[in-house]
């Protein structure tokens, strides 16, 4: 007799901003470092943002309130709540361990807005356009997670803060929930698409916290 499989662990609502300005050489994200000494995720690049409290509501109610609030305190950062555009949503992996829904949401900045990082949660932070963090994490000069990655190829579209809100005013994001496919060398993270299979991108590093799957999924390609 085999035992049950494990019901996977409920995801808890979180949120982040992607603060947008307008730079010299076209759209620019702001993102931060966490501290390495965190258990989810230790250095990674991120965006600001942090889990929904009991007191910020329900739905996207929460979602705003958490996103401006976790802004202010971990960058400096003061976002209108009400004014947030929703940009994406991302679910953790069933398979592992640690899981958050969360949502993302522009927010556009003036130039010298000014960021003052909390120096425990987040370390050290940029401006960079998507580009640039794209190509660091190529060369393995700054690890991003998988979510973020997408997101900065996303926002290569647009080239000012005014064409990527007017583009996403209306945007109601769909929550995206990808797999950990473990049928390589080294687990990555995969993406279900509409015909079943399993779109593989970039592997990276997996953060602290965080376990490969049990089993590998078969039915993988390559995007």
């Amino acid at each position: 007799m085999t035992d049950a499989p494990t019901p996977p662990v409920a995801p808890r609502m979180a949120a982040a901003v992607i603060a947008l300005r307008d730079g010299a050489d076209g759209l620019e994200v702001l993102v931060g470092q966490r501290t390495r000494r965190a258990r989810f995720m230790g250095g990674f690049w991120v965006f600001p943002g942090g889990r929904v409290e009991p007191g910020d509501g329900p739905g996207e109610t929460g979602w705003r309130a958490a996103a401006a609030r976790e802004a202010r305190e971990e960058v400096g950062v003061r976002v209108d709540a009400d004014a947030l555009v929703p940009f994406d949503r991302w679910v953790t992996p069933e398979a592992l361990p640690m899981r958050f829904d969360t949502a993302f949401f522009l927010a556009g900045l003036p130039h010298d807005a000014p960021v003052e990082i909390d120096g425990e949660e987040i370390v050290d932070s940029r401006w960079a356009t998507p580009r640039a963090l794209l190509a660091d994490a190529e060369a393995g000069t700054a690890v991003l997670a998988f979510p973020t990655l997408r997101q900065l190829e996303a926002l290569t579209a647009w080239s000012t803060v005014a064409a990527a809100l007017g583009d996403c005013a209306d945007r109601r994001p769909e929550p995206v929930t990808p797999v950990l496919d473990a049928s390589g060398d080294e687990p990555v993270l995969a993406i279900p698409g509409p015909d079943g299979q399993l779109r593989r991108f970039r592997s990276g590093e997996i953060a602290p916290g965080e376990a490969a799957p049990d089993a590998a999924r078969p039915g993988t390609t390559d995007a």
